[in-house]
């Protein structure tokens, strides 16, 4: 028994020493899994904390392909160049994020420290935007806020619609909210917004929602204006339009328009042909160096009209301060039934006159348009080329004389008598400088004794007095142009947005708004493709005629190979 015992205890202690190394290598392999746990699990939170601190432009990529919340080169540099803080506060609650939005602010975020996106949650804040709104804010609208200064940009204003009375539906057809946001930085840090007024009071277009929004964006105040109940333009105007009226301005009026203009003032012109006289508008034109041809401009030369319409002109666009980007990019700008624009003969030296728009050398201007029976250039037509759009500068001396001269009006003279006076004066003024020229020439020797005596006037004294002269000067620009369908949305439509981009680039040039902040709507829609009519006519042949023939010719060539074998 007591050998059997031994036995089974000798045996046991085997057995133990045999399942100890077992157990220790399962509990390595066990501390091994678990330490390479831990590892994993650090890796992946500190990855996190790396991946969170790139800019979201690397991690939120937008695979739209209408790149919706990607930022333009206009919002990098404003954003890139801030000096003060901003504050965006987004106003959202859980769950009902727009993605499009909410990466659009982070990218803000990401390119200036100045910039900070706070997200408020109206539920658990309700009273936050009554500080800047009346209004009742929806989700994803947002405020931006800059000092004491503040802007609200809602979410309604984001996407652009297109009532569809087809359909009885609307359709979103573009998205807004960098243009939007960009624009309302730009003013919260601007120290000065210029203000644009409309003429009213002789049957003149409005200018379409989407055209407003789009000059609102550049920061310009818009107002409208009725002459016939001021005494003047307000001093405050650093533009006013006329467009298209259809009655003419009367002759106080055109004197007010004048004044405003000779002390530097600017003004944008946009006229329609039309069978009324308008001798004052035209007073006002002509003061200016232009005036306008007689009849609608048709073109002979079918790569500048569109489709089979001659008098839908695709004009050449020219490199000038208000259209040099189109010209660079090719855009096209049309102009309907447009009529065209002549330098005066008397125009005065001192006055620069660009064309901006150009039609080619086969265009030609049809006088009689009411009794007109083909669209042909007849014999009686005025054979161009001719320009639909111009831009006016002259620099003005603003001497006491000149603002004490433009500072009334005279209601019991005409306009033409007014005018008369104008150039009695002008005459006058050349004269005595001639005389005055002269008079210097004579007392050289006088003027060489003196300036001996003056030699202690100090350099300070000197700059002062040119500066002085340099403030007593200023620039008056004027821009005309002859087809109102530049601002008519459908026609703005045909050319992927190149009228409007004009006409908000004219206004911010006579606002003398040296960096443009305005960055256009992104379309969720397709863009039209402008085609002139030799265009049509070139790509019809190659689609219809051309490519058939060539892949007959090739199926022949095959069928012919193959029955030689």
């Amino acid at each position: 028994m007591g050998k059997n015992k031994d036995k089974n205890e000798k045996s046991e202690n085997r057995k133990k020493r045999s399942l100890l190394p077992k157990n220790l290598r399962q509990l390595k392999h066990g501390s091994y899994s678990i330490a390479l746990s831990v590892i994993v699990i650090v890796a992946v939170i500190m990855i996190n904390m790396i991946v969170g601190q790139i800019p979201s432009q690397y991690t939120q990529i937008d695979l739209s392909g209408l790149q919706l919340s990607v930022l333009t080169d206009t919002s990098k540099e404003l954003v890139e160049g801030l000096t003060e803080d901003v504050t965006i506060y987004y106003i959202l609650e859980d769950g009902n994020r727009d993605s499009y939005v909410s990466m659009l602010l982070n990218r803000y975020a990401d390119l200036s420290s100045h910039i900070t996106v706070v997200e408020k949650d109206p539920v658990l804040y309700p009273q936050f935007t009554s500080q800047y709104t009346d209004e009742t804010l929806t989700d994803n609208s947002v405020i931006i806020v800059c000092g004491d200064n503040s802007k609200v940009v809602s979410y309604d204003d984001m996407y652009e619609t297109e009532f569809s009375y087809y359909t009885y539906s609307s359709t979103t057809t573009g998205f807004d909210a960098e243009g939007l946001i960009t624009s309302a930085i730009a003013s919260l840090i601007s120290d000065d917004v210029p203000k644009l007024y409309t003429l009213t009071g002789h049957n003149e277009l409005e200018l379409t929602d989407s055209l407003v929004t789009s000059i609102e964006k550049e920061n310009i105040e818009i107002e409208e204006l009725s002459l016939l109940t001021s005494d003047g333009v307000p001093e405050d105007a650093d533009c006013l339009m006329i467009l298209s009226p259809t009655t003419d301005i009367s002759s106080s009026e055109a004197q007010m328009i004048l004044n405003y203009l000779r002390r530097g003032g600017s003004a944008i012109i946009i006229t329609d042909y039309t069978t009324e006289e308008l001798p004052n508008l035209a007073t006002v034109l002509a003061y200016y160096g232009t005036e306008l041809v007689d009849g609608i401009v048709f073109e002979g030369n079918a790569n500048y009209y569109y489709s089979q319409y001659l008098y839908y002109l695709l004009p050449d666009i020219n490199s000038t301060d208000v259209s040099s980007d189109l010209a660079e990019s090719g855009s096209y700008v049309m102009a309907v039934s447009a009529q065209g624009i002549e330098t005066t003969e008397d125009a005065r030296d001192t006055l620069t006159i660009d064309s901006v728009l150009t039609t080619s050398s086969s265009a030609y201007s049809k006088t009689d348009v009411q009794n007109m029976t083909t669209y042909s250039q007849e014999s009686d037509d005025i054979s161009g080329p001719f320009d639909l759009g111009v831009i006016v500068t002259e620099t003005v001396e603003l001497t006491e004389e000149l603002l004490e001269d433009t500072a009334s009006v005279d209601s019991d003279l005409d306009l033409d008598t007014w005018l008369d006076s104008i150039e009695i004066e002008t005459e006058l003024e050349t004269e005595t400088e001639e005389e005055t020229e002269e008079s210097e020439e004579s007392e050289e020797a006088e003027e060489a004794t003196a300036a001996a005596d003056e030699e202690d006037v100090t350099e300070e004294e000197t700059e002062t007095e040119t500066e002085e002269e340099e403030t007593d000067t200023a620039e008056t620009r004027l821009a005309v142009f002859t087809s109102s369908a530049l601002v008519n949305d459908s026609v703005n439509q045909a050319v992927s947005g190149g009228n409007y981009q004009l006409i908000v680039n004219t206004v911010s040039w006579a606002c003398n708004q040296e960096n443009s902040v305005s960055v256009p709507s992104k379309s969720t829609v397709v863009d039209y493709l402008t085609l002139s009519s030799a265009s049509v006519s070139f790509w019809g042949m190659v689609t219809t005629i051309l490519l058939p023939a060539i892949i007959l010719i090739m199926g022949l060539g095959v069928w012919l190979s193959r029955r030689k074998r």
